[in-house]
């Protein structure tokens, strides 16, 4: 284990009573971090969680398990600390950890001899009676198994009613509503008021507007947006008994722009359009007055002259800031594609 004064993804904040502490508020540092013991010698990209949360596994595409050649969605068990008396954070893996053991089977349902790309995790609950707890993990993703990338998705439920629980994970299926002839990529939830959870809530689902992707139907890579009602029936969304129309975001540019997330009114993702760094950059835009504002690049502090990619945000009630999460092949990682971190302004203008 060791300590860091700034760490991403999955984290406990101790929530005895904040008084007489030293740290009440966090703070994730603002200079571009590699992800450490996660990363490898091969591509490792992609990532996403679906909680900033103490212990969950972090999702994301690497070709490690296939010596660099065809990507697979794998997990990582981490766990990560803060403390309010030391004003540190510690990160570590934890193997004996078996709470989500029941999630890597879904992994291996997923994963071919081709690609899969892209994670997007999402986990929620419901009460069907006064005496059950339904608890769904999501997880929507892009096969090109069948020649072209489709975006796909795979579901498992926990019940729990009194002692019993049963778990069931449901086979990979088609988001048809969003496939073409052409590669469909990296689905992602908008809501005005849909944002990542940074704890175990009921019915944030419910705020869903919107399902974002990014499809080369066109010729280059654009971002759409489809419009969809939601009760908090996530599953109910993605099988619709009529068919969306997807259109065209006004964010994209004639360039390719890919990797869209939303958290809230806040979107990221990537371009590779004039005036950036080089290579793919990273960029934001906010909803405002009805529609996205015009998008604006991270910077330099971020972006790198080599390519930046699927960006995805994360707050937490005890930290002043956001965490960005992204890709990069920039020198000094442990080859190919990292993963990496930084904070980010909450008032992002």
């Amino acid at each position: 284990m060791k300590k860091l004064l700034l760490v991403p993804v999955l984290l406990l904040v101790l929530t005895a009573c904040p008084y007489g502490y030293r740290y009440d508020t966090g703070h994730f540092e603002e200079s571009v971090t590699n992800f450490g013991e996660v990363n490898s010698q091969y591509d490792d990209y992609n990532m996403t969680a679906p909680f900033v949360y103490y212990r969950y596994l972090l999702h994301f595409s690497s070709n490690r398990n296939s010596n660099g050649e065809s990507f697979d969605i794998v997990g990582e068990n981490m766990f990560i600390e803060w403390s309010k008396t030391e004003g540190t954070l510690e990160i570590g893996a934890d193997p004996a950890d078996d709470n989500f053991d029941y999630l890597y089977p879904m992994f291996d349902s997923v994963n071919t001899s081709f690609n899969e790309l892209g994670p997007y995790a999402l986990g929620y609950k419901q009460y069907p009676n006064e005496y059950e707890v339904l608890w769904t993990d999501l997880m929507m993703y892009a096969s090109d198994s069948g020649g072209d990338f489709d975006i796909n998705f795979i579901y498992s439920e926990l019940k729990y009613s009194g002692d019993t629980t049963i778990t069931e994970i449901f086979k990979p299926e088609q988001i048809a509503f969003l496939n073409s002839e052409a590669n469909e990529l990296y689905p992602a939830f908008y809501g005005s008021e849909f944002c990542m959870p940074d704890e175990w809530v009921a019915d944030y689902t419910e705020n869903i507007e919107k399902i974002l992707y990014c499809s080369d139907k066109v010729g280059d890579f654009d971002i759409y947006e489809v419009p969809v009602t939601s009760d908090g029936n996530v599953i109910g969304l993605l099988k619709p008994d009529l068919p969306h129309e997807p259109v065209r975001s006004s964010v994209n540019s004639d360039s390719d722009d890919k990797c869209p997330f939303a958290n809230g009114r806040l979107l990221v993702f990537t371009s590779d359009r004039p005036g950036g760094f080089g290579g793919f950059d990273l960029y934001y835009s906010l909803f405002k007055d009805g529609g996205w504002t015009d998008p604006k690049n991270f910077g330099e502090k971020i972006n790198s002259s080599y390519d930046e990619y699927r960006p995805v945000t994360m707050r937490y009630h005890d930290f002043d800031n956001a965490l960005l999460m992204f890709s990069s092949n920039r020198p000094g990682g442990k080859g190919g594609f990292d993963l990496y971190y930084t904070g980010i302004d909450t008032k992002i203008r």
